[in-house]
Formats: C-alpha cells, structure tokens, sequence
C-alpha cells in the first residue's frame, strides 16, 4: 500500500539566486520517530543530522509554513492558501524556527486515546500492541482523518481495495480502520512465513512487489525506510505499551 504523508519541503529557490551566505536549518529523528526541524544544531553527537542550506542574500527571499491535518510540516517560497506563514525572511527566521512533524506531545495524546482500541485489536487479531502501534504511528502519527495523495485513510491509511478485501465498509470510522489493517498484516505475516521485514515492506509497497523481488524488500527508497522507521518504533514501544 503506497502512500505517504511524509515531509514535503519546497527548498528548489536555492537555484534561483546566487546566495552569498547561507542559514541552515537542521533536521533529525527523535527516539519517538518524529522528524524535528530546527535552527538550532542538535548537541547529541549520536543524533544522524541533516543540514538544509537556506539561500541568505537577498531581502526578497521568504520561506513560508503550513501543517497539515496529518501533521505534516510543508516549507515552500509559494504559499497556497492564508494557512502559509511567514518563517523566513531575508536571512532571518520569524521568530526562531524549530518545527516537527506532528510533536511528541500530540502524538503521545492519540496514541493514548487509541490505545485501548488497539489492544482490543491486537488481542482480536494475535498481533503484538506495540507493532500494531508503530505502524499508526508511521502511517497516520495516529490521525484518523488522515488522507493521503493517493488516497489512503484513517488510521492505518487503508487504501479502498485493501478495505473492501478485508471487509471494511467505512474506512473513516476508527474501529474498523485499525482492524482492517490489523487484518491484512496478518495475512501478510502468514503469507511471508511470520518474516515481519516482508510483510512491512508488503504494507507498504504491496505484496505483489515483495514476491516480484523474490520475497525480499523491494528496492524502494520509500519502502526500506518504511520498514527501518516502523521497526525502531516497535523496538521503543515494546515494554510501554
């Protein structure tokens, strides 16, 4: 199932001007999975760092913001909709820039109000809490009106063929969303001989494609990340949920 409400920042102005000097903006991935964006270098040596040049030359250069439903943080030079702000102007952040994806707090807030569901799911369908977590939290950060570009929904970002299979009339509706996909993720564990990897990558790029890579990961940018994000969530899950 391809989706993915992932982090789409607009930095293409970089080649429109010669930037004399340049701000940076720094970005990484919590121990929650949770890509932060900030001004401000991390200190943790540990922490895999990412650095955004912004071009800082000309006044005329302004970087705007939007987070979407899903949490999803968008930077562009061209904003859309009023829903845009203003962060950056001309070699200065308004005020200072530190952003995430969807912020720990709010996650920790879905995940508790899902969490009994969840387990009720995870106990229907004999799969384990904390996995059936982590793949919310990659696929929806736990937002059940969560839609994605290629119009996935809910929580576990069912896409309609994959609903009406596992016998999902309503994908909004929460309850049925996470069960659906709890469903499919154990028929894909069992039709990968409980090989958790494969049937992640099955979830994210389609059965079909694992088989036609000779049941391995497909060679996907997408699809290895999917699996390594979900995984790291699901090893910090396990003992908390």
């Amino acid at each position: 199932m391809k989706k993915h409400h992932l982090i789409i920042y607009l930095l293409s102005l970089m080649c429109l001007i010669s930037p004399i000097t340049a701000a940076k903006i720094y970005s990484y991935v919590d121990s929650n999975g949770v890509r932060v964006y900030t001004d401000k270098p991390p200190t943790n040596n540990r922490t895999l760092v990412k650095v955004h040049t912004m071009p800082q030359s000309s006044s005329s250069v302004r970087i705007y913001k939007f987070v979407d439903s899903k949490g999803v943080t968008h930077l562009t030079d061209k904003p859309k909709h009023s829903g845009y702000k203003l962060i950056y102007q001309g070699g200065s952040y308004l005020p200072s820039f530190s952003s995430r994806v969807a912020s720990t707090s709010v996650i920790h807030k879905r995940r508790l109000r899902y969490k009994s569901l969840i387990q009720k799911v995870a106990n229907q369908t004999g799969l384990d809490a904390a996995f059936l977590h982590a793949v919310i939290q990659t696929e929806s950060a736990y937002n059940p009106n969560a839609i994605s570009p290629k119009g996935a929904v809910g929580l576990m970002q069912l896409m309609p063929a994959t609903a009406k299979r596992f016998g999902v009339k309503n994908r909004a509706n929460a309850s049925s969303n996470v069960y659906g996909g709890a469903r499919y993720l154990r028929f894909l564990l069992k039709l990968f001989n409980n090989n958790i990897y494969l049937a992640l990558a099955a979830y994210n790029a389609g059965e079909n494609a694992v088989k036609r890579y000779g049941n391995k990961i497909p060679p996907y940018r997408e699809t290895r990340n999917y699996v390594k994000k979900v995984m790291r969530l699901y090893r910090t899950l396990q003992g908390q949920i």
